[in-house]
């Protein structure tokens, strides 16, 4: 399948799911962009579109491309022997994401026009799929948030918990400040919401007790360390009037809360990921500190309740926090409380969410699109070019097969660190992506890698 040489596509047949309904026609792409859609009943003169590439999508699902809010790609810096953008891109576009939304914690970070440059310049030349940037909240870098957002940052990270030597923790007093920065220049604070001292504090008791249960690193983080952080971060932004962002939140305490927030019309978003809707803190028995992340995976219980605010609308993007590690760098300490926290796997997102979400829960197509692009384009500044089949977006599409059932294989993923210790590998799948479109240019077909390296666009936000 090629279209370099037609003026444009049409997917002809397929069922089209937009964040607020699904139609059932054809949908028309012409020079990057959607063009048209026309209904099933609807006539069609195939002869209109006689230089256009005819795809037949008959019983498949079209969403839009998937915006992956929350990705750590490890390049530039030294570390990119785990993840770059040349790999990590393919990987997405095999997952059906089709905008890569990189955290600022690269070497050098984004927290300066230096930064940012040279990590758009890498970019460039290696993605195949398009990307926006975080900016960096950190106690250095409050004057460069300024320059950061007319560079077109779409947000600006800053943990309340410890990060690292290159990335430090954001105490109170740089929060309050970058929050005010923030207001004055419409920017999205976005934060890793842990208490930091008791985090640390119950981390190093844990692993210098010897516990042996990898469950327990619930224990050491627990659910009132993250409630805490969230509480605190929305009593500064409600004093302030920034909007803000709650990053990875894992915990149905801190979703109440946030509902409550959002009544109170308090300009609060709220992220989770894949791994605490899939798994719980068990899985840590089975894969060990290939699995441990930070926030921890929480009990069952708290999973369930964690979909009920999936569906009411309380919880707004699903981002991956995809971050893989070698194998040997997440086993190096021989003890898994001093381990490194993070992993790969934004490729299993979206038929993991399909499989637990759409097909165990009941979760509609249509809030699956809000979840996974919809909402990240309005909320990051990326709507109307991103985030939507609406004539005139971006034509980045996703074919889906809802009904085929797969196991995925951590050996077979296009990421620079593929494992058979990926968290995902040998889950039972139903749901495939089958196509991923950015722009009008197919990308990935089938298992296969159609795109080019270098395809992929930087997105800055858009200006109103």
């Amino acid at each position: 399948m090629n279209s370099k040489n037609r003026k444009g596509t049409v997917f002809k047949g397929g069922k089209i799911v937009f964040p607020e309904f699904t139609v059932h026609g054809n949908l028309i792409v012409n020079d990057g962009k959607i063009e048209a859609i026309t209904l099933e009943n609807d006539f069609i003169n195939f002869e209109v579109y006689e230089d256009y590439e005819i795809v037949d999508v008959s019983g498949k699902f079209l969403l839009p491309g998937l915006i992956d809010t929350h990705v750590h790609m490890w390049d530039p810096s030294p570390f990119n022997y785990r993840e770059d953008w040349d790999c990590g891109s393919q990987c997405a576009a095999s997952g059906g994401i089709t905008t890569i939304v990189d955290m600022p914690l690269s070497v050098p970070p984004v927290v300066d026009e230096k930064g940012f440059e040279f990590k758009k310049k890498i970019a460039e030349l290696n993605s195949y799929v398009d990307f926006a940037f975080w900016g960096g909240l950190t106690p250095g870098c409050l004057d460069q948030m300024k320059k950061l957002d007319e560079l077109g940052c779409v947000a600006y990270k800053g943990f309340m918990s410890f990060a690292n030597p290159d990335y430090p923790q954001v105490t109170d007093g740089y929060l309050a400040e970058g929050m005010k920065i923030g207001a004055e220049i419409d920017g999205l604070i976005g934060v890793h919401a842990e208490n930091a001292e008791i985090a640390d504090f119950g981390s190093r008791r844990m692993a210098e007790s010897g516990e042996k249960d990898e469950a327990r690193h619930d224990d050491a983080r627990p659910w009132w360390v993250e409630l805490e952080a969230i509480q605190r971060a929305c009593l500064f932004s409600q004093a302030i009037g920034n909007r803000l962002y709650i990053c990875h939140m894992t915990i149905a305490e801190g979703a109440e809360y946030l509902k409550k927030k959002k009544e109170e019309r308090l300009p609060v978003f709220v992220e989770t990921c894949p791994q605490y809707l899939l798994f719980d803190k068990t899985v840590l028995r089975e894969k060990g500190a290939y699995a441990k992340c930070n926030p921890p995976m929480r009990s069952r219980e708290n999973v369930e309740k964690l979909w009920e605010y999936v569906m009411d609308g309380t919880i707004d993007t699903i981002g991956s926090d995809h971050g893989p590690y070698r194998d040997d760098e997440k086993v190096k300490e021989g003890s898994f409380f001093k381990e490194l926290c993070g992993f790969g796997g934004f490729d299993a997102m979206l038929s993991g969410l399909l499989t637990e979400g759409v097909h165990k829960r009941g979760l509609k197509l249509e809030r699956l699109a809000q979840l996974t692009s919809g909402n990240a384009a309005k909320i990051m500044g990326l709507f109307p070019k991103k985030g939507t089949l609406l004539p005139g977006a971006d034509a980045d599409i996703v074919v889906i097969d809802l009904e085929e059932e797969w196991t995925f294989d951590g050996t077979a993923s296009y990421s620079k660190t593929k494992s058979d210790k990926n968290i995902y590998h040998g889950m039972k799948m139903k749901g495939r992506v089958k196509q991923t479109w950015v722009r009008g240019t197919l990308i990935y077909q089938d298992g296969e890698i159609k795109g080019e390296k270098g395809f992929g666009c930087y997105v800055p936000k858009q200006k109103a």
